[in-house]
């Protein structure tokens, strides 16, 4: 039977077209991005992906990002597609960007345990993905600040279950109480609004831009509570990964130290893993099932 891990490295290419465009794209739009989170250890530790990861991560300051949303779609090509909040596809359950291989799917367990379409009722699935996360100018005071995420942190959980319906892996009836309530709230939302969840990020990008925005900087959707200056990021540097050069921010050791510790340390074999995928279809003939469990993609299929 075949493992993820045997086909992680499809995936890492895969999805290393989704870099390439979206490079191409901000060189030809002058936008800045840079390499962040575990992509970032990837790219200082192993020149490319960590080994038995699969998702790439990059980052983008807020005005960059919004004119990256402007882009015309066909500039993204055949493959690749680009989705903000405010996106229709259900693939897009974030509050920040993707770009997504468009023509792939793929499942992990809780997809199919916890995710239902709102469209057909069906359990959900994705697509092969890169993660665009924003950094926004932020307020000195830091009550206005926490009050501003502490109200973002409640609409980012508001988000995903206003797109897609939640569905309890809890079958007590604890479990159906939280499910049903969910849905009561994600109903009364559709009754004053067709997409309701576009109107969580207006509320979301409201909070900010009227911000009394000072001198330093962070994540504001995702709640990261790491704060810089301008100068930890700027100016960029280019370092390798993979078959590329990709931007990094400048003090990228000090980012690094704040998020993980001692990044260049392995950590212990048992925790070498990601994702745990149940179904991966490449769009280009590869399909892999690697748990046919009921609801899935790929159920009734012998895995591969």
């Amino acid at each position: 039977m075949i493992k993820e891990k045997d086909v992680l490295r499809e995936v890492q290419l895969c999805n290393l077209k989704n870099l390439k465009k979206l490079d191409e794209i901000c060189r030809k739009y002058e936008l800045q991005y840079w390499i962040a989170y575990g992509s970032l250890i990837g790219t200082v530790r192993h020149k490319g992906f960590i080994p038995w990861d699969d998702d790439i991560d990059v980052i983008m300051m807020r005005e960059d990002y919004l004119k990256l949303c402007k882009v015309p779609a066909e500039e993204w090509g055949d493959e690749c597609m680009f989705c903000d909040a405010y996106s229709d596809d259900e693939r897009q359950d974030k509050v920040f960007g993707r770009v997504f291989q468009k023509n792939t799917r793929i499942q992990s367990y809780k997809d199919v345990q916890n995710w239902r379409s709102r469209k057909n009722g069906k359990p959900w699935y994705s697509a092969v993905m890169l993660d665009i996360f924003i950094i926004e100018q932020l307020p000195d005071d830091e009550k206005e600040l926490q009050d501003m995420y502490d109200k973002m942190k409640k609409l980012r959980n508001e988000y995903k279950p206003l797109k897609l319906k939640w569905v309890s892996g809890d079958r007590s009836i604890k479990g159906r109480a939280k499910e049903l309530l969910k849905e009561r709230k994600a109903q009364a939302a559709y009754k004053h609004s067709e997409r309701p969840w576009a109107d969580v990020i207006d509320e979301a990008r409201k909070l900010i831009e009227n911000s009394n925005k000072g001198d330093r900087f962070g994540f504001y959707c995702t709640y990261d509570p790491y704060i810089y200056q301008e100068s930890d990021f700027f100016p960029v540097k280019y370092m390798d990964y993979e078959d590329m050069k990709v931007p990094v921010p400048n003090n990228y050791d000090k980012l690094l130290t704040d998020m993980y510790g001692d990044y260049m340390t392995y950590p212990p074999e048992a925790e070498r893993y990601h994702i745990n995928f149940i179904y991966l279809d490449f769009g280009d003939g590869r399909e892999y099932v690697i748990d046919p469990v009921k609801g899935s993609l790929g159920e009734g299929k012998q895995p591969n």
